[in-house]
């Protein structure tokens, strides 16, 4: 079996970032997915600012900045108890980083775009409609039992990655459980056509209300925002909507005009796979780990996970470093999550949704005043958010 070969599970937005990254190293990768097309349900849409140089290293930035939406105000929590707006706009790093900016657009644009350049590689063949329902490995590669519209069979490679969310067959297969907690609120994720300027938001926004606390964060020039509230996990999720539009009444104003276009409930976990890698098996974004989306955390771990990946995958492949590469890779992406994503995730979630009293507030919000109180501090915030960077596990594996 050729060692250049790479199986992928998951079309979403890890999943074929992973695939373009591994197939411009040269891997031949063949994509799988259940569904018949790319999900374009309400999910991630902040794509930060140390992130994009190797998006555009992929070769897909200037599409995304074609047809998302450039966010130079940077962080801005709306302290609403307290009178307070904490801000780091992207414009204090114009002189430290390539792409002084987020980019807002959808998870599904987003797959979109990765999508069409993954269609100009030969290396490369995406089978939609296609499950994977067993997997064997030996020491030569693996053989992925796939369920496909024309019946079954099997697809032989090297090597596979899961990518397949946070239901992942591929960490079922292998043996590997979710440990950590589950959150007793449900997040309820809407794209809303209104003019949320007008309220004095900016592009993105961690709102601190002690009766509609919200993430909320322009999606695009046509007016589409996304504001996601949280609400009490018992209440019944086929009226959700209807409490969508209490919500924002409330928020809004009883008059206000809006345009409901998208909702989607979701459960909220803190969760980490006990192993990311099983043989010549690894796991990547949320089949390998799963954090609220309170700061952007979620997506942005996934595909840091997937520059590692980039890193490592392709070395051992072809022979340019040893297997224990991998071991790197799967130890270093779990401490990453444990140390650095699900904390702080969900301590920006206890101060957004915690319903915390003004003292306490203010506690919690210090360090975030006094960075924000300064350019210098800014900038160190900013420049912060490369934190889940793994680093190079090839230099880490030749000085160890």
């Amino acid at each position: 079996m050729a060692s250049d070969s790479v199986i992928v599970v998951g079309a979403g937005p890890v999943g074929v970032t992973a695939a373009l990254a591994l197939a411009r190293r040269g891997l031949n990768v063949t994509v799988l997915d259940a569904e018949a097309e790319p999900n374009m349900s309400p999910r991630a849409i902040v794509y930060l600012h140390p992130l994009l140089p190797d998006l555009d290293r992929l070769g897909v930035l200037d599409d995304m900045r074609t047809k998302g939406h450039l966010d130079h105000e940077g962080f801005n929590m709306h302290l609403v108890a307290l009178g307070e707006v904490l801000s780091a706009p992207n414009t204090d790093i114009e002189d430290l980083s390539p792409t002084p900016f987020n980019i807002h657009m959808g998870q599904g644009e987003f797959t979109t775009i990765v999508l069409d350049h993954l269609a100009r590689l030969d290396n490369v063949e995406v089978l939609w409609g296609t499950r994977l329902t067993d997997l064997t490995q030996d020491d030569e590669g693996v053989t992925a039992t796939i369920d496909t519209r024309d019946g079954g069979r099997e697809l032989h490679a090297a090597w596979l990655v899961g990518a397949d969310g946070g239901r992942s067959a591929t960490r079922e297969l292998i043996g590997a459980k979710l440990e950590g907690t589950t959150w007793g609120e449900r997040f309820v994720a809407t794209n809303v056509r209104f003019d949320f300027r007008s309220l004095g938001f900016f592009s993105s926004n961690l709102f601190v209300h002690p009766t509609h606390a919200a993430v909320i964060a322009q999606i695009d020039g046509t007016g589409l925002w996304r504001c996601t509230f949280q609400e009490d996990e018992s209440l019944p999720e086929e009226t959700v909507e209807e409490r969508i539009h209490q919500y924002f009444r409330g928020l809004l104003g009883a008059d206000a005009s809006y345009d409901l276009v998208a909702y989607r409930p979701y459960k909220m976990h803190q969760r980490l796979a006990t192993t990311l890698r099983a043989g010549r098996v690894l796991l990547a974004g949320d089949a390998a780990h799963l954090t609220n989306p309170t700061g952007g955390l979620g997506l942005t771990t996934g595909l840091y996970d997937v520059l590692a990946l980039e890193e490592v995958l392709p070395a051992v492949a072809f022979g340019e470093a040893e297997e224990s590469a991998l071991d790197r890779y799967a130890a270093d992406r779990s401490r990453v999550f444990s140390e650095i994503s699900s904390p702080q995730a969900s301590h920006l979630k206890r101060i957004v949704y915690g319903g915390l009293g003004a003292d306490e507030l203010r506690e919690l919000t210090q360090p975030m005043r006094e960075m924000t109180s300064t350019r210098e501090g800014r900038r160190t915030m900013l420049m912060g958010l490369d934190g889940v960077r793994s680093p190079s596990l090839l230099a880490t594996s030749a000085t160890a």
